[in-house]
């Protein structure tokens, strides 16, 4: 059993980190949550492009909130991650954590607010007739939300009653994990509409280099929550960031593992070469959407999950044993 040292104070994060995060625009919910504006909302409002997963899913994207209740609480310090990281700053990492959580209610209410404060911004677009009137009211009244944004969203002991809580208010749930913390999965008293565990590594050496997890052990943790797969009810997603030169070699050992979850979708996509993550890695480490067509394409091989969705321009695909992705109009 993983025992962690935590800051047992509270969760108020140091003002250098906070500093960082308001700079990035992220907006900060009560002791530990925060919202942030996704490229993809600005995209739709204003120039009628929408995310890949609006294609294959069909969510809105710009009804889409995009949050996490543990903003850069994490147990791992992945090499691609675009977002600033306490070591980035010189903040230990034990210093993002404490032991104050806010209700459920209260980070809703707080990210559907902070959601509209950002959307502010977007009245004299509407006035001056680049945003459609309709369109922007709408986005004030998200009907989906993204728990990912930053940070491990399972290390928030109220996960289930948050998930709960966005349902009952008509919203269709996404839930990005990196999987490492497995007996909170089987804790959730309700379930995301969507679960998505993120898979970076073919195997337990890469694993450590790629995601560097604050104990070794979270492989194995990880390995658990594959195998939790089969027990959720609505589809689970296994999200594998590719990243050229690091983790693309080893087709066969990835296969192994979706293989063993089962999961109702692999999603291949390309690492971007942005934010912090320019400090780790190199441009060069970015594949093309063609590289990604071809490993995902091995991968099908493998597993026998075939390709069903694709988006070039943001050098992803999406492989299912389903003939059609499953549309979020058709669960909540």
């Amino acid at each position: 059993m993983l025992v962690l040292n935590l800051n047992k104070n509270n969760l108020a994060y140091p003002p250098l980190l906070l500093d960082v995060l308001r700079r990035q625009k992220y907006h900060i919910v009560g002791n530990h949550s925060s919202v942030k504006k996704c490229k993809w909302l600005h995209e739709s409002l204003v120039h009628d492009r929408v995310c890949y997963k609006q294609k294959f899913y069909g969510i809105r994207s710009h009804r889409c909130l995009q949050m996490t209740p543990a903003v850069l609480s994490c147990l791992t310090h992945c090499i691609y991650c675009w977002r600033v990281m306490p070591e980035d700053i010189g903040i230990e990492w034990n210093e993002t954590f404490g032991s104050d959580w806010d209700e459920p209610e209260e980070i809703v209410e707080g990210c559907i607010r902070e959601q509209r404060r950002i959307l502010t911004g977007y009245k004299d677009q509407v006035i001056k007739g680049r945003v459609k009137k309709e369109k922007y009211e709408e986005a004030l009244n998200p009907n989906m939300v993204a728990i990912s944004l930053s940070g491990e969203p399972t290390l928030y002991p109220k996960l289930g009653e948050l998930i709960a809580s966005f349902k009952g208010r008509g919203f269709s749930v996404f839930l990005v994990t990196s999987g490492i913390l497995p007996e909170a999965l089987k804790r959730l008293d309700a379930e995301p509409s969507q679960l998505y565990i993120s898979l970076t590594a073919p195997d337990y050496d890469t694993y450590q280099k790629v995601n560097r997890p604050i104990s070794p052990r979270l492989w194995y943790s990880l390995m658990k929550s594959l195998e939790l797969v089969k027990s959720f009810k609505y589809p689970v997603a296994i999200r594998i960031t590719a990243i050229k030169g690091i983790n693309m070699d080893r087709p066969e050992n990835f296969s192994k593992l979706i293989s063993m979850s089962d999961c109702t979708y692999v999603e291949i996509k390309a690492y971007m070469h942005l934010g912090y993550s320019m400090h780790r890695l190199t441009k060069s480490n970015m594949p093309s959407f063609k590289e990604i067509e071809r490993f995902s394409d091995r991968l099908s091989e493998l597993t026998g999950y075939k390709k069903i969705g694709s988006s070039e321009e943001s050098r992803v695909v999406l492989l299912s044993k389903l003939k059609k992705p499953i549309t979020f109009d058709q669960f909540t």
